[in-house]
């Protein structure tokens, strides 16, 4: 018996969306107008994109805000399966659109898209359903746990071979702690973790490219010209951005310097031309994202909602802190967007895939006894567990 009411999303976590999505269109601009000159000759032409994106993102926003969350738990399977036929699409030869060496992207008719935006999100409602249930009505705890993570291994290990090593880690995070605040046992989850270092060792640190930009984290100088440029140039943003910033539109390394200023190295651009206010604004922004998506978990009106809800804000607002904490240096430089901020129309309708998903499970609480009485009379008479 479904025992939910019904209400209104949450407003305020509507307005942080958007107020989001509204600096990502400024920055888009901002960032991209040069080069739009240069490659297109209209500088408006990514900002059309992006507005383009917006608008098909906020179609999504208000048709997943009307969908019942419980229903994708039954189609998580599905979900999953739909997930590794993508990721395996991406290495079959001539079907994958190659960007500087990266197999990330499909093209369909002229339109291309980058699964591991929408895996992600598969990836987070099968793991809110399985880790959901009771782990006692299992025969076997142990095979409950090893079965997911032995999937979600492989479309680890399918994401680092686009290559696409911040996403693959983003995911990685936001299932993990799923699993933790499942109330899972922590025996099971050390033992995991421990059996899973050797196997990290040998993905980062003994790729080539990878090992290079973790040298370059430590001493960016070392190799100035190399794997350390794009930190360089981030810092000097940086520091000619101060506290106020040079002006909207008025800084000068996202020309032919920053490399990626619209896209994964945006954040740079809002600290050069807003400065360190602006960052700052940028980063609460996020951060209060998360206290209403957390309180959107907290207030749903079952495991699966919460878990959901956990996912799906963690899934933006990890990626946000890991990109915000390559741009700065405070991480190895890895590839990924600040969601809602950097240009791509994957990013952009996957976080608004997101976020209506989550006004979603806003608009449902748990009924007290009394409101069922007032609906129906019979109710404690016809449920034995009242």
């Amino acid at each position: 018996m479904d025992t939910r009411r019904k209400g209104v999303p949450d407003a305020v976590f509507f307005l942080t969306v958007f107020v989001l999505a509204g600096v990502g269109i400024a920055m888009s601009y901002s960032a991209s107008a040069v080069f739009s000159l240069k490659t297109h000759g209209d500088s408006f032409f990514i900002l059309k994109k992006q507005l383009l994106w917006f608008v098909v993102g906020f179609v999504c926003l208000v048709f997943f805000q009307e969908i019942d969350y419980r229903h994708y738990k039954k189609f998580s399977k599905v979900f999953l399966l739909v997930s590794f036929v993508l990721l395996v699409m991406l290495l079959v030869p001539g079907v994958a659109h190659v960007v500087k060496g990266s197999a990330r992207w499909i093209r369909v008719g002229g339109i291309g898209f980058q699964p591991s935006e929408f895996v992600k999100i598969f990836m987070v409602i099968y793991m809110a359903k399985v880790f959901s249930q009771d782990v006692s009505e299992s025969a076997n705890p142990l095979m409950q746990l090893l079965i997911p993570m032995m999937l979600l291994g492989s479309v680890f290990i399918l994401i680092l071979m686009q290559p696409d090593f911040g996403t693959a880690v983003d995911l990685l995070i936001v299932c993990v702690t799923i699993l933790f605040l499942s109330g899972f046992s922590m025996i099971y989850i050390v033992t995991l973790f421990v059996l899973s270092i050797p196997a990290f060792y040998l993905l980062i640190y003994q790729v080539d490219y990878r090992r290079s930009r973790i040298m370059a984290y430590f001493d960016p100088w070392q190799d100035r010209y190399g794997s350390g440029y794009h930190l360089i140039q981030s810092f000097i943003a940086f520091k000619t951005g101060g506290l106020l910033g040079v002006g909207l539109g008025y800084g000068t390394q996202k020309i032919s310097r920053l490399p990626e200023p619209h896209n994964d190295f945006i954040f740079a651009v809002i600290a050069e031309e807003t400065g360190l206010v602006g960052s700052v604004v940028v980063i609460l922004l996020f951060t209060f994202f998360f206290y209403r998506g957390i309180k959107i978990a907290v207030s749903a009106s079952d495991d699966f909602g919460r878990l959901l809800a956990i996912g799906l804000t963690l899934n933006i607002v990890i990626q946000a802190y890991i990109n915000i904490g390559v741009v700065t240096g405070a991480l190895p430089t890895t590839g990924i967007p600040l969601p809602f901020i950097s240009y791509g129309g994957s990013s952009l309708v996957a976080c608004m895939i997101c976020s209506g998903i989550l006004l979603n499970i806003s608009r449902y609480r748990e009924a007290a006894v009394s409101e069922m009485m007032l609906e129906d009379p019979d109710f404690v008479e016809n449920n034995d567990y009242f």
